[in-house]
């Protein structure tokens, strides 16, 4: 995959931007939440060790290498760090998968919302993204309410196909988005290039 060129999004009172080494304590801080913990990739426990190497290495190395594009979602004022969503295993075909995760004095407020519509506003019209896919383990009732929030058609279950929690296989929800959905209310229209 060819390197993508690291991008920064205004979504109203949120930026999102890519992550800063400095961010790596408010990363590791958030991440002690035990529901991010439990129903997200990272390892668990969440060292931070394993967050400065997300900030200083794994995350400029996605863009680098053009296969993801993980952005930290931050106050467009305070740059109070408020979540993390990312397009990842993208491919030359036009796929990539979203990811977030929001910090829990921010939940219910839109933000994970807000921030996932803009991902997907500038996956389908800035990198030509033919489908982006979501997943989520079973049981995880907040990350549903937000797919479903941004468009996304859930599609099935698939066993033990996730890995949460530092090592816990588990049946996830699926479901994609593509450039002609509907856009859901409230939303502005996706607009291509």
């Amino acid at each position: 995959m060819p390197s993508l060129e690291a991008a920064e999004i205004t979504a109203g009172r949120l930026h999102l931007r890519p992550w800063r080494p400095y961010d790596a304590d408010a990363v590791h801080r958030l991440c002690q939440d035990p529901q991010i913990q439990r129903w997200t990739r990272l390892p668990s426990p969440y060292e931070h060790a394993h967050a400065e190497d997300f900030a200083t290495r794994q995350a400029p190395l996605s863009w680098v290498q053009g296969t993801g594009a993980p952005f930290a979602v931050v106050d467009a004022t305070t740059e109070e760090l408020l979540a993390s969503v990312e397009l990842m295993h993208i491919t030359a075909q036009g796929e990539a998968e979203i990811g977030y995760w929001c910090a829990a004095h921010c939940r219910g407020q839109g933000v994970a919302s807000q921030a996932v519509a803009a991902v997907c506003r500038w996956g389908f019209g800035t990198l030509g993204l033919s489908r982006i896919e979501w997943r989520a383990a079973v049981g995880n009732v907040a990350s549903l309410r937000v797919a479903r929030k941004t468009g996304f058609v859930l599609e099935g279950t698939l066993r033990q196909a996730l890995v949460v929690g530092g090592g816990r296989r588990v049946d996830c929800w699926v479901g994609s988005r593509l450039p002609a959905d509907p856009t859901p209310p409230g939303r502005p229209p996706h607009r291509s290039g």
